[in-house]
């Protein structure tokens, strides 16, 4: 149902937060306080595609702080903002319909206070994260690349380190775990890191994702593509693998740094190339036989060869989705 002009709806997300009140038929203020969401009750009533105003602005800015939503804050709830609810959603376990209601604004606004508080957990950027990482990484915890982003790597050190420590196993690197590193911080290689199988296995995703992308072979290019009329190259493995309920970044430098390293590809892990920028700039899946399919800005969705001296020149690696 679209939100009628001069009707204002109300969102109380958590007592402890100072009121927000969200009305559609505010005009959108680039001054909106960014600060967490509060609702006071959702009934019928909910955010979803199509609706716009200062309601969804201020969802907007609570998704870019979580590192899900990278377009405009506009207030217009538009495809973008959408997939973006929808990420923050499959994160939650909650139902990935993009619509946001109570329960999806309730989980928001437990994000949102652990943000305030300088929690860092799963998503988490930036120098507080690269200072964690170096921390596990001197214990002996932490085999990935210090590049300031939560991802799964890090998840699991934190959770081994909480394990190993009788802290509260969370993956949420909060006053008590941040802490307990501070003091362990000169104890250099003194814990040894043990990976957790259920959380570092991980097998590749199963042949049907193959069969799912060989289907759209010959759908054209087209720049910001994520449907069979058109695709670019992320917008194609957005899609494949939302076919199989699997939730990834939209762009490929984020795809590249919310995957996990492999050493070689399996079927259905994503391969990378650096092309026309320096870094991760193109992908595709792998399909075996040293083939990956992919979305080529020529000829559109098509296979590939790795042996190709184009590809093979350019060619960075190969990564894993991890689900937890």
């Amino acid at each position: 149902m679209k939100l009628s002009t001069g009707t204002k709806y109300n969102f109380v997300l958590s007592s402890v937060a100072a009121t927000v009140v969200l009305s559609t038929s505010l005009p959108i203020n680039t001054s909106v306080n960014s600060d967490i969401l509060s609702v006071r009750e959702l009934k019928k009533e909910q955010l979803r595609y199509g609706h716009t105003g200062q309601a969804v602005k201020t969802l907007q800015l609570k998704l870019k702080n979580l590192s899900m939503y990278h377009s405009h804050i506009d207030g217009v709830y538009g495809k973008k903002t959408k997939e973006a609810v929808q990420l923050f959603q499959s994160k939650t376990q909650l139902a990935t319909d993009g619509i946001t209601d109570q329960k999806t604004l309730t989980k928001l606004a437990k994000f949102d206070t652990l943000h305030k508080q300088k929690v860092l957990s799963y998503g988490s950027t930036g120098e507080e994260v690269v200072k964690l990482q170096h921390q596990l990484q001197n214990l002996s915890y932490y085999e990935g690349h210090v590049d300031g982003i939560f991802g799964p790597l890090t998840l699991a050190a934190v959770k081994t380190y909480q394990q190993r420590n009788k802290l509260t196993i969370d993956g949420i690197a909060g006053r008590q775990t941040l802490q307990h590193l501070e003091t362990n911080k000169n104890k250099v290689g003194k814990t040894i890191y043990i990976k957790p199988a259920k959380q570092t296995t991980v097998n590749s995703v199963d042949t049907s994702l193959i069969t799912i992308a060989q289907k759209y072979i010959g759908s054209p290019y087209v720049w910001g593509g994520t449907s069979p009329s058109g695709f670019d190259c992320s917008g194609f493995l957005t899609f494949v693998f939302d076919q199989k309920s699997i939730k990834i970044p939209r762009t490929v430098s984020d795809i590249w740094n919310f995957t996990v390293d492999v050493q070689n590809p399996s079927i259905g892990d994503i391969v990378f190339f650096e092309t026309y920028k320096p870094g991760p700039s193109h992908a595709g899946i792998y399909i075996g036989n040293n083939q990956f399919i992919h979305t080529d800005s020529s000829v559109g969705v098509t296979v590939s060869h790795l042996s190709n001296s184009y590809w093979n020149s350019r060619y960075l690696g190969a990564k894993r989705v991890v689900q937890y």
